[in-house]
């Protein structure tokens, strides 16, 4: 076995290891957003070891030797490049005008941005209008269902998982990258990389937490109710948890 076969040997073994060992409280399940707290708990676990071995320490040595104007190209080109998936679930929703917002911010910051590293639609008034699919079955009606948490992705919920697919699909870099599987990886590796740099500043708050696990799970869950209903959230009984059961609409959130 090679030193870099023994080390990866290592890791695996290390975040499979936490994961084993998460806490579990005895009354795990018992909240009915989150029926599959016992396995989400493992898998939140397993997602916190890698993250703390691999894409924090990453992310903090991104921060210090790329100079924020470069770190700030590099997300606003990476956004760019999710502004088709912007225009179709804003269509799939029915909201025109954002749809066209949309479309004209992927084909402004595309040109005059310099393939998207200067935003310079929003300097022109117009701000960005991100939608996912969950976010589209959501207005579809279809319930928020149980909480999820995934490997390697993190939180989601029954009806929010099929949003990477969707977006996946509808990503410009899925075709250009088709036939160039190590481009698209390190691709893929660069936006998750983008994605860990800016969830930083959030670090020290999930640290404080008494119960990291419940702090995510309910700051995801009220993140995604804000954002499913523009952040106009109604108050009183709303879109049911279960997928086809009204009889649970009084309890649940969307």
């Amino acid at each position: 076995m090679t030193t870099r076969q023994f080390s990866g040997a290592v890791l695996i073994a290390v975040m499979l290891f936490a994961g084993g060992c998460a806490q579990i409280p005895p009354d795990a399940g018992s909240n009915p957003q989150d029926p599959w707290e016992k396995m989400n708990r493992q898998t939140f676990a397993f997602n916190t070891a890698l993250d703390n071995t691999v894409m924090r320490p990453v992310a903090k040595g991104y921060r210090y030797v790329m100079p924020e104007p470069a770190r700030k190209g590099v997300s606003n080109a990476l956004d760019n490049l999710r502004e088709p998936s912007n225009f179709v679930n804003n269509l799939l929703q029915g909201k025109v005008d954002d749809a066209i917002v949309s479309f004209f911010r992927f084909a402004v910051n595309s040109t005059f941005g310099l393939a998207g590293l200067f935003d310079v639609a929003t300097m022109a008034g117009m701000a960005p209008k991100e939608e996912d699919f969950g976010q589209t079955l959501a207005v579809w009606g279809v319930g928020n269902g149980p909480y999820l948490v995934v490997p390697f992705l993190g939180s989601s919920s029954a009806r929010d998982v099929w949003r990477w697919p969707a977006s996946t699909a509808l990503h410009p870099m899925t075709y250009a990258l088709y036939d160039e599987p190590v481009a698209a990886w390190s691709f893929v590796a660069l936006d998750a990389l983008d994605l860990r740099y800016r969830a930083l500043p959030l670090d020290d708050m999930l640290n404080a937490a008494v119960d990291p696990y419940v702090a995510v799970r309910e700051a995801y869950l009220s993140y995604r109710l804000n954002a499913i209903y523009d952040g106009n959230v109604p108050s009183g009984p709303m879109i049911p948890l279960d997928f086809g059961d009204d009889s649970d609409s009084d309890s649940s959130h969307p």
